[in-house]
């Protein structure tokens, strides 16, 4: 086995994993709806099936005032416990169903919320009550109680939510704990409320009950705990009965980066490791942009970890271990770290899925199709959608031909890989190109669709996924600067110069301003450094020079408006770092020898400077074949998706999820 380092047995208090890797704490969006019991059994049923040993689950608030918003679930309700233990006892015979007991804090989406002082949170309109002394020892009972319901509705184990910001993160937090009692006023009494939470759970659930602590490795807020700090709460944890130390990194509000495309691979298993030379004789578990075999394999021989807790990647493949233990890492479908289709929806009150598979959460759905009357469905390109309902086609039983005008699969995929930091697509490619070869879908390259070539493979469905083409922009005197299309750029056909202007500042040309800035994606190395990070209690962005002068301009709106809440902010704060100017609210009128003049309302004319012009001002629909299709009328059902279907807006969590439900529409009805 090429990876067997990841398939060794390790103890976790009572139980033993047969593996080094658990399935982490993801917020699923599930509660309230229809069939939420169901839906959660679908769901983490199949991650056990695909090779998890151990599932925890979205965070359960402690009590009321702990929830995340109005649709967690609560430990105090009995209606909700009763649906927790229908999930529960159907999953007990799978593996272990470990339960987050969760306490928001100042991060609590709703009017009662409580934290250890009135402050509130740069990422919360709500101001939080300080919690009296009182009641922060009832909050320590409520995680105690909540422990013993936890093991009472069937869960096999507890992690307890000491990370992310959290409540008893911000207890530990000289930034947001001002208190002068037993929880507060020094650095020993801010650890006492995560220590007392320890000690009544430990209390009350006896020592062959498994209790997890997510505890912060590094808060990544200016002014936070010191690594001395740290390493003295994971000791105290430790000896209070933690059976294991689950490193969780940063806050919700920090300005650095943890868990996006931007992050290199494994970065934060360095703090894990830093931790896990200090504490010694309880599991040290690493988690955050932990996605592929490599780099699970190089943390555990490093001693960076000695277990890794990965969500997203299960969320895009439950059957990631099972791949790797039988050699066919090629074939897993990759977390790309967008976030677009997991915590955008999160933060949205949405049902979570994914991106690069949006049969996460619907599995459910699925299992309830009638198996497909088998078909020949055809395809006509091969870009997100397109390659999305190929798969699905093909597994369903349908023979599957998809005509390519190119030489490659990916569409514009190919085109957002080279943006530094999205890599990741390139992973999704090499997904599709492994998957549809396995499951004997037939590409035909180089083939420019038409009616005719169409009609002579006699299908019974065509799904037209032709995506988009730039939109063309035309301004007097825009011929006396070099000028490319986004497209052109991002293939390499064309070379700006020092001074670029951007014209459209959505999605599309903030990537290419970071492109202009920044050719090559960081390192671990060259990643801490931008941020400071080995400061601990000073880590914030540092300040960069570009080669280039890039500056962007939108005609109205928001520079970056559409691109995703929770990687956006990350993004725009790379790009003013980089000093791109941001040039918004204003109308185009020519190109002089000297730069683009445009007119802003705030300053009236302007010229700005530049060699060189990239045009990302929006993108049209390619539908001339589906059109000339539609206009034969031949009764073949025809589906049209992706940027073919609206241009607007589109990306690829939209295309693929299209193709994916239009795959599954073909030969098939539901019970």
């Amino acid at each position: 086995m090429k990876y067997s380092e990841i398939f060794q047995p390790i103890r976790l208090g009572s139980i033993t994993l047969p593996h080094r890797v658990i399935m982490g704490s993801m917020h699923l969006g599930l509660e309230g709806m229809p069939a939420t019991a169901e839906r959660m059994i679908a769901f983490y049923g199949r991650r056990f099936d695909g090779g998890a040993c151990f599932i925890t689950t979205g965070g359960i608030s402690v009590n009321h005032e702990g929830k995340g918003s109005n649709i967690f679930f609560n430990f105090q309700k009995d209606e909700d416990c009763k649906e927790l233990s229908i999930v529960a006892e159907a999953l007990k015979p799978k593996g272990i169903f470990c339960a987050q007991l969760f306490h928001a804090g100042r991060y609590s989406y709703h009017r009662e919320l409580v934290a250890p002082s009135a402050l509130r949170a740069p990422i919360n309109r709500y101001i939080p009550k300080a919690l009296s002394e009182e009641e922060a020892w009832k909050t320590v009972e409520d995680f105690g109680d909540s422990a013993v319901r936890a093991r009472e509705v069937g869960f096999g184990a507890v992690e307890v939510m000491g990370s992310e910001g959290y409540l008893i993160n911000q207890f530990f937090s000289p930034v947001t704990n001002q208190r002068e009692d037993y929880f507060g006023g020094s650095s020993e009494k801010r650890m006492n409320f995560a220590i007392e939470v320890m000690k009544n759970i430990r209390k009350k659930v006896g020592n062959d009950f498994p209790v997890v602590y997510r505890m912060s490795g590094i808060d990544l807020i200016p002014g936070n705990p010191t690594f001395e700090e740290v390493i003295t709460l994971a000791e105290k944890l430790k000896e209070t009965g933690a059976d294991a130390l689950n490193i969780g990194i940063g806050w919700h509000e920090s300005r650095i980066p943890t868990i996006s495309m931007l992050v290199p691979r494994g970065a934060w298993a360095k703090i894990s490791g830093k931790i896990k030379a200090k504490v010694k004789d309880i599991p040290i578990i690493a988690s955050n942009r932990v996605n592929m075999p490599e780099t699970m394999s190089r943390i555990l021989k490093e001693n960076e970890a000695d277990i890794l807790s990965m969500a997203r990647p299960f969320l895009a493949d439950p059957d990631i271990l099972q791949k790797i233990k039988t050699d066919q890492e090629e074939r897993i479908n990759t977390c790309i770290a967008c976030n677009q289709a997991c915590l955008d929806h999160t933060f949205k009150e949405q049902m979570v899925s994914c991106l690069v598979n949006p049969s996460a959460n619907r599995e459910l759905e699925i299992d309830k199709l009638e198996k497909a009357e088998k078909k020949h469905v055809v395809i006509v390109g091969s870009g997100p959608g397109g390659l999305e309902s190929a798969r699905v086609s093909a597994g369903r039983g349908h023979k599957v031909t998809v005509l390519e005008a190119t030489d490659r699969i990916g569409g514009q995929l190919n085109l957002a890989a080279q943006i530094p930091g999205k890599s990741e697509f390139f992973e999704t490619i090499r997904y599709f190109q492994n998957e549809l070869k396995a499951l004997g879908v037939e590409i035909r390259f180089g083939h420019k669709a038409t009616v005719e070539s169409i009609l002579d493979l006699k299908p019974d469905a065509v799904i037209f996924a032709t995506g988009v083409k730039p939109r063309e922009f035309v301004l007097p005197g825009i011929e006396k600067k070099k000028t490319a299309s986004y497209a052109d750029y991002l293939s390499g056909k064309f070379t700006p110069g020092e001074k670029v202007a951007v014209i459209g500042g959505g999605g599309i040309g903030c990537d290419v301003a970071h492109k202009l800035t920044e050719e090559e994606a960081p390192t671990i190395e060259t990643y801490f450094q931008k941020y400071n990070v080995p400061t601990y209690t000073e880590a914030k962005i540092q300040p960069e020079k570009s080669e280039r002068k890039v500056s962007i301009f939108r005609r109205s709106g928001k520079i970056g408006s559409g691109l995703g809440a929770t990687t956006a902010w990350a993004l725009l704060q790379e790009l003013e770092n980089k000093d791109v100017g941001f040039y918004t609210s204003l109308s185009y009128k020519e190109v002089t020898d000297k730069g683009l003049v445009v007119e802003t309302k705030k300053d009236g004319a302007l010229t700005i400077e530049c060699d060189s012009i990239i045009l990302c001002a929006g993108q049209l629909s390619e539908v001339g074949v589906y059109e000339q299709f539609l206009q034969k009328n031949v009764g073949i059902p025809t589906f049209l998706i992706g940027g073919a279907k609206d241009a607007s807006g589109i990306d690829a969590k939209r295309a693929m999820l299209e193709g994916f439900e239009a795959a599954l529409s073909i030969g098939t009805r539901r019970n």
